[in-house]
């Protein structure tokens, strides 16, 4: 067993935090509209770094939306809903939902839907509301985010709030500092406050939490009393835990250590009162497992692990390591990469949500396959996860969608036999508005075979304006289901084709690890080779292509024009990277550097001179292609200062063809609509201008 390593040098968070968010959150204020309650969490004030030099957002020319033609706040819109749950009766639905002003509430209605209640907000600006759950038919928790940071570090801190469904009795300050004399910093409040780990079956008070409040990044767990906040000390980090599993009876069964690259994943069967290592590997080199739950039977435990090169599910009894392991769910092409689905009337796990074309869940339970054949039956041609039910299965919520079917909430009552559309989530937008990707493979230069989606406007001829639109990541792919992204770009009369390059995730560890430290080399080339793909099959005008994509997308859109500055026509980067090096000496000061940013990239100081040479910000005096850079302020997964720099390097090497569009409180994700739809109408008048006149010389200037 790994000993506990001494405390690591980690961003301290002690500066003014706890004070500044406890005092903003006591001032929660409560407004009266008609029968719905509102409670506002939009906090004011407190200690802040020195205003960072940022500059303002660039006008944006309004192109007037072309009558026939799909507004583009339609598509710039944040969805109207983004989760729903019953309470575990039934007899209430929560979910998260936005408004066209932007702004996200939590919501509780009755099963009827008769009384509906607002009880929270976010303005999405410096707070967002971030999961929520029952806790029993009265009383919720919400995770809550805020950023922060000092300098050029920025990150993001989680409180955990609990409130009655009927928007009383709010506690915004469930976990206070440590008060222990022994502790290693007395008065610290955690980075990271709503990690809640598992429930406790007969206790509807409690909820089992992993805090670092006596060490710091080795969090203990904690039983949380959500109406109080006392909190009752249940197992200490002692091998160096950071990673923390209950089973379905409230007992912490699995902690995770992790050093370096080593993982050890240690468990405690039924009866035994020590930890026992059930996996010891080194992430880097060695096949991984990933615990994803423990049955009924706290004794069984369900991981993801390798099987003929896919992930495939397996359950194994860590009672007895000399049984071998149960296959559960596997597939030929893909790994199976999502969580387990847990039947709490059925009292077993008795599947795995997926990411297949096909269906987003896999079931080896009869009873619950034949509930989702009848849902499938009632909704066909979509893909249709059931993903909530009430404890005694008869009711369920179920999300249905498809790649030309924004996601629709429905509610199906067995007893009544029934299935009821609750919400959409683009509610003008549907099969008659979209366009139906077409899956396509293609083999990169060395033989690699690639998959990957065309979407062609219906009335778009062959050789049409093409996007290029590689995904972020790049450990991600693109699968065959809505993307607003996409469809804004074809309802404008554009070819999209999206491609998973190698280093994509879904097609197995080779064809992931392919990518790793391959960056601007063949992940570049195999999106080069996509473009040249489109262009022997006839479906693109080798005139006008353009290149768009966001955070590693964007990094490949700038790459691209680097590296092959005659095959694009113009090129779009949001939140991209620029920076390979600057990216990896800011990632180093956070935990799981060796197996995230490292990995992925390489070693800062002995990858080096790979790393300049595959970093946009370097070749700027190569770069001829007009260009359209966009960032987020406040972006907390890669800095704004990656686009600044880039920009900055630009401009020193006398390039004018360059639009760049700051959102000063924007993040990676494009989670306030006000950006998405400033982010939208750049892109669109920018592609317009260069996809829509063939052959003009056409190139924006600089705007500072």
């Amino acid at each position: 067993m790994p000993s506990r390593p001494f405390s690591v040098a980690a961003t301290d968070r002690r500066h003014c935090w706890p004070s500044t968010l406890v005092r903003s959150l006591r001032s929660v204020r409560v407004v009266a509209l008609s029968a719905t309650v509102i409670m506002s969490v939009a906090l004011i004030g407190g200690c802040r770094t020195p205003e960072r030099q940022t500059s303002d957002p660039l006008p944006v020319e309004v192109m007037e939306d072309t009558p026939g033609r799909i507004p583009l706040k339609v598509f710039a819109s944040l969805p109207l809903v983004r989760r729903m749950t019953l309470s575990p009766s039934g007899a209430h639905i929560a979910s998260i939902q936005n408004t066209a002003a932007g702004k996200t509430y939590l919501v509780v209605t009755t099963y009827d839907g008769k009384d509906a209640r607002r009880l929270l907000e976010s303005d999405n600006k410096r707070y967002s509301i971030r999961w929520f759950d029952w806790v029993n038919d009265e009383r919720l928790v919400v995770g809550v985010g805020a950023d922060d940071g000092w300098s050029n570090l920025r990150w993001t801190e989680t409180r955990l709030f609990a409130i009655n469904r009927d928007g009383s009795n709010l506690k915004t300050d469930l976990i206070s500092p440590s008060r222990d004399h022994n502790s290693f910093a007395r008065g610290y409040l955690p980075q990271l406050q709503d990690r809640v780990i598992g429930k406790i079956p007969g206790d509807n008070r409690s909820v089992l939490i992993a805090l670092d409040l006596d060490h710091h990044t080795y969090p203990d767990v904690y039983k949380l009393d959500v109406y109080t906040g006392r909190r009752e000390l249940i197992e200490r980090s002692t091998y160096g835990m950071r990673y923390w599993m209950a089973d379905r009876q409230g007992v912490v069964r699995l902690g995770t250590a992790v050093e370096g690259t080593i993982v050890h994943i240690l468990v405690k069967p039924v009866g035994q009162d020590r930890w026992q290592t059930l996996r010891k590997y080194d992430a880097l080199r060695e096949p991984d497992i990933t615990p994803l739950g423990f049955d009924e039977d706290p004794n069984m435990l369900f991981v993801a692990q390798a099987l003929d090169g896919r992930t495939a599910v397996y359950s194994i009894d860590i009672s007895d390591p000399q049984v071998p392991p149960t296959l559960r769910a596997s597939h030929a092409t893909y790994d199976i990469e999502g969580g387990l689905i847990y039947s709490s009337w059925l009292k077993h796990v008795v599947g795995v949500h997926s990411r297949l074309d096909e269906s987003a869940s896999l079931y080896w339970n009869p009873d619950a396959k034949a509930l989702q054949t009848r849902v499938d039956l009632a909704l066909p041609g979509r893909i249709n996860d059931i993903q909530d039910s009430s404890r005694n299965g008869r009711r369920h919520i179920v999300v249905s969608s498809h790649a030309t079917q924004p996601p629709q909430w429905y509610l199906y009552d067995e007893d009544l036999n029934r299935l009821t559309l609750m919400m959409d989530a683009y509610p003008k937008l549907g099969p008659n508005e979209l366009v139906e990707p077409i899956p396509v493979t293609l083999k990169a230069r060395d033989g690699t075979v690639l998959h990957g989606y065309v979407t062609r406007p219906a009335q778009a001829r062959q050789h049409a304006p093409l996007i290029l639109l590689p995904h972020g990541g790049p450990a991600s792919r693109n699968v065959l289901n809505f993307d607003y992204w996409t469809q804004f770009l074809a309802s404008r009369g554009w070819a999209v084709l999206q491609v998973n390059f190698r280093g994509s995730s879904g097609y197995g560890k080779e064809f992931l690890q392919a990518g790793f430290q391959r960056w601007g080399l063949e992940m570049q080339d195999d999106l080069t080779d996509a473009a040249q793909y489109a262009i022997e099959q006839g479906i693109a005008d080798p005139e006008r292509i353009c290149i768009v994509g966001g955070s590693y997308g964007g990094y490949a859109a700038l790459m691209g024009v680097v590296k092959t500055q005659d095959l694009y026509r113009c090129a779009v980067s949001f939140a991209g990277v620029s920076d390979l090096r600057s990216l990896l000496k800011d990632k180093r000061q956070f935990l799981g550097y060796e197996l995230g940013s490292e990995r992925q990239l390489g070693a800062w100081w002995s990858d080096r001179d790979r790393l300049k040479a595959t970093s946009p910000v370097n070749h700027a005096d190569k770069i001829r292609t007009p260009l359209l850079i966009v960032h987020g302020a406040e972006d907390r997964t890669v800095p704004v200062e990656q686009s600044r720099a880039m920009v900055e390097a630009l401009r020193d090497a006398g390039f004018t063809r360059l639009r760049y569009v700051e959102l000063p409180d924007g993040d990676h994700y494009l989670s306030r609509q006000d950006d998405r739809v400033t982010f939208f109408r750049e892109m669109e008048r920018f592609l317009a201008t260069h996809l829509d006149q063939a052959g003009a010389e056409t190139g924006l200037r600089s705007s500072q």
